[in-house]
């Protein structure tokens, strides 16, 4: 089970984040991690955080929606009347209170710094520092709003959807239907290259779009981050006999490709997130060989050769 405290935390770090109203339904989406099972489990667990922040002064608000939510209620935190203001301390000034915090361990010192928009490590294992996304203001207005929007990734313009945000693994995602692919996809928001900007207009490329009935961000995520990214394919990739038992079990059935005599075996492996296939690749060592496709295998040969030469990668 995950510790309460953890859940409170994230559920207090994605209420300062928002700029917009969050629906009960939002905010499980966004926290998969910390809120699952049914609509009443999820409501449950909620109305708990909910009561200890309010308990410790974090002025949540509730207001009814209108539009094509109407009738909905939505949650926002006050934040002129949370934040502590006038105080302007600098980033390491900042830092040394948050050390100090988490080396008495005060839980009364811990809802100060959470006050000055920061977090401590307490405890418990708090995830409450959010990688700096500048583009997720941006992305959770036009989710909201049904808009769609413009940014650029691995140097593509895309065109999105954006039907719903997560939170995984400390990293925010955004998920919807990629014009450029034709396809859901999804997208980390911290390797968005500049700005998100509203697709504005009045032609059929600003139209509103309509979110699929019953769409379910979670149930769309993958599970393997190296299909993660804005490219595509999959690469073959031989593994020695040393190790072939253990990422035969790792992989599914169907990616073995081939059964060698000597023991090693070639796997399908999807690279579409350079960096996920890189470490999972290097993390086996010299017991895995790229084998095709050739850029793929050319790719990671130049990036090796960058690495030894101590270029920038």
């Amino acid at each position: 089970m995950r510790d309460p405290l953890e859940r409170v935390t994230n559920l207090l770090t994605l209420l300062l984040e928002s700029r917009v109203p969050l629906t009960l339904q939002d905010i499980g989406n966004q926290l998969a991690e910390w809120y699952g099972g049914s609509e009443t489990a999820i409501r449950a667990a909620f109305e708990r955080d909910k009561s200890v922040l309010r308990e410790i002064g974090v002025p949540i608000e509730t207001e009814v929606l209108g539009g094509d939510r109407a009738g909905q209620t939505a949650y926002r935190l006050d934040r002129d009347r949370y934040e502590l203001r006038g105080l302007e301390l600098d980033d390491d000034e900042r830092h040394a209170l948050q050390t100090a915090v988490a080396t008495v361990r005060s839980d009364v010192g811990q809802e100060g710094v959470w006050k000055l928009g920061g977090s401590v490590g307490g405890a418990s294992t708090v995830v409450a520092d959010v990688p700096a996304a500048p583009g997720l203001p941006a992305l959770r207005a036009a989710s909201s709003a049904h808009r769609p929007v413009r940014f650029t990734y691995h140097g593509a313009e895309r065109r999105l959807d954006p039907y719903g945000l997560l939170l995984r693994g400390g990293f925010w995602y955004v998920i919807g239907h990629d014009h450029l692919r034709g396809e859901v996809r999804t997208f980390r928001v911290d390797r968005i290259e500049g700005e998100v900007t509203a697709v504005e207009g009045s032609g059929p490329d600003a139209a509103p779009f309509e979110r699929p009935a019953g769409f379910d961000p979670r149930a769309v995520f993958p599970d393997d981050p190296k299909v993660l990214g804005g490219g595509e394919g999959t690469a073959i990739v031989r593994i020695d006999a040393a190790i072939a038992p253990s990422v035969r079990r790792e992989v599914a059935a169907d990616a073995v490709m081939a059964d060698r005599d000597d023991g090693s075996i070639d796997v399908a492996v999807p690279c579409a997130n350079a960096r996920a296939f890189r470490s999972w690749l290097f993390g086996l060592g010299a017991h895995a060989e790229v084998l095709s496709p050739p850029e793929v295998r050319a790719e990671v040969v130049s990036w090796l050769r960058d690495m030894v030469s101590g270029a920038p990668a």
